[in-house]
């Protein structure tokens, strides 16, 4: 087997122009690297990835810290990760927050003693998590992704207030004017950006709307409990979820309770998850550009490490709207209501006593004598 001196012999070179030609760790003159190359290339000698990360602090490795890998969002943005790097030839090493502040800066700590080159972070809380992201961030290069803290690193995230617009906004066309916002009481940067959205996109249509906010987490658990209190008092025409699993809790308390969807209320969800797609009705959401959001995450932290001290940067991805049959018009029943200025707000309890009495009459209809 080939060595670093046997390279350097049939390229008349030292072993020190050998290891900065092969590592790229520092410029060398072109005639060199050419003659090192293809010395390499004929004595068939491969580089130890060990002993290059010993000798110059380099361990082609990139550290990345999610809050929670259980939320289906994370997934395909760990993937669309891991694959731009192994593109690259670099290595992924990722972390799980389990939604704690806490266990983040211990993943982060580990990831450090890892040497990686680089991290990429979603951060749990935007102020529990800003200490322990400023400390990596000093360290080595950090973007956040998706998610962000007050500290001076590149980012890539996504426009949520956009997200928002758009869902109120088709709501609206959809002939809706009161709402609610199921969403969760954590800190984290997305949650605030979308709760503030929500306020300034609703107060114009009604400005009751921009306080009905009903917070707890991100869970299915969530969203049904949110929806059996409104099924227990009085409901708006439209709940607009912060995430998939709060919409499909909320439709299933409305089923259980006979709350049509989207007859008597839409229902929307953000995130578009795999199952958005395949619950019933099929649920109206925000798609985020989840393989380009990785993709640049990762163009950013290659960029960041090959060129330390570089300005920050950071960059904003657009939404979808995806709309689908939850977040579709008004029976007749409830535009009715509104058009002869009765509440448009019922209590589901009574839209539930509607459709027994309309079923009832359609059996009576059914088996009346001809």
């Amino acid at each position: 087997m080939a060595t670093i001196e046997d390279v350097a012999r049939s390229a008349g070179v030292s072993t020190a122009s050998v290891s900065r030609a092969l590592s790229g760790a520092r410029p060398v003159r072109s005639d060199t690297l050419h003659r090192v190359t293809a010395a390499a290339k004929e004595l068939n000698y491969k580089v130890n990835p060990v002993a290059s990360a010993l000798r110059g602090k380099v361990t082609r490795t990139v550290g990345m810290v999610v809050p929670d890998i259980h939320n289906p969002f994370f997934p395909e943005v760990v993937k669309a990760v891991e694959d731009a790097l192994h593109q690259s030839g670099i290595g992924l090493f990722l972390c799980d927050a389990n939604d704690s502040p806490e266990v983040e800066a211990e993943r982060l700590a580990a990831l450090l003693a890892r040497s990686v080159d680089g991290l990429i972070v979603s951060p749990v809380d935007a102020v529990k998590s800003r200490s322990a992201v400023a400390a990596a961030a000093k360290r080595v290069p950090l973007v956040q992704i998706d998610r962000q803290v007050n500290v001076e690193s590149d980012m890539v995230l996504v426009d949520h207030r956009r997200g928002i617009q758009l869902v109120v906004d088709h709501l609206v066309e959809q002939g809706r004017s009161s709402f609610v916002f199921v969403t969760t009481a954590a800190r984290s940067s997305i949650a605030t950006e979308r709760l503030e959205a929500y306020v300034r996109c609703v107060k114009p249509v009604d400005r009751g709307s921009a306080s009905r906010v009903m917070a707890g987490d991100l869970s299915i658990a969530w969203g049904k409990e949110a929806a059996a209190r409104l099924v227990a008092g009085h409901c708006p025409q439209a709940v607009i979820c912060a995430n998939d699993l709060l919409a499909v809790g909320v439709l299933r308390t409305f089923r259980i309770e006979g709350v049509r969807v989207p007859e008597d209320v839409a229902v929307t969800g953000y995130d578009d998850s795999p199952f958005a797609d395949v619950v019933e009705p099929r649920l109206t959401t925000i798609r985020q550009p989840l393989g380009a959001l990785g993709q640049e995450a990762v163009r950013f932290i290659i960029s960041a490490i090959e060129s330390p001290g570089s300005p920050r940067r950071e960059l904003r991805l657009l939404p979808e709207l995806i709309v689908r049959e939850s977040s579709g018009q008004m029976g007749r029943r409830a535009r009715a209501e509104v058009k002869d200025g009765k509440s448009s707000e019922r209590t589901p309890r009574q839209a539930r006593s509607s459709a027994l009495l309309r079923g009832k009459k359609a059996a009576e209809t059914r088996v009346a004598p001809g």
